[in-house]
């Protein structure tokens, strides 16, 4: 296999900012992951805060995001940008997308990264906000992201 799909919650939804990592990414399914909610508490190189899928193991809480697909001669430089094993993990996941359950893969923040008394900066925020509107996500979770906003 010559590509790579995962599943992005944070800046990486907004498929301009995914493509400067990887070019090659096309978003192919919106969905949502249940026991995982949005925090923005996972401490980037700047000493700002970026988004995090946080397991909470509640049903009721629900991450959205988008699956993309990308050449896999892209990885390294998206592991790269993720800090992947200083900063985030990849874990498996399950993504409920229209009437199919996809598998893959997303950056979760590793306890040694997370600081909660960050917050994110505005251009980063304005990445994760543009996203979910390029792709669609419920007004309701637009809704909660912009309470996040509010608090930075």
């Amino acid at each position: 296999m010559n590509t790579f799909d995962h599943f992005a919650y944070g800046s990486n939804l907004s498929t301009a900012r995914l493509r400067a990592r990887c070019p090659s990414a096309i978003p192919i399914a919106v969905g949502y992951i249940r026991g995982r909610a949005l925090r923005f508490h996972k401490r980037g190189r700047d000493g700002t805060a970026k988004a995090d899928a946080y397991f909470t193991g509640n049903p009721t809480d629900l991450l959205w995001g988008v699956v993309y697909r990308c050449d896999l001669a892209e990885k390294e430089t998206l592991d790269r940008c993720e800090s992947l094993g200083c900063g985030y993990d990849l874990v498996e996941v399950r993504v409920q997308a229209n009437q199919k359950v996809l598998h893959t893969r997303l950056y979760e923040a590793m306890p040694q990264a997370i600081d909660t008394s960050l917050v994110p900066a505005p251009w980063y925020f304005d990445h994760v906000m543009t996203g979910a509107r390029e792709h669609g996500l419920p007004s309701s979770y637009l809704r909660m992201l912009a309470g996040f906003a509010a608090v930075g």
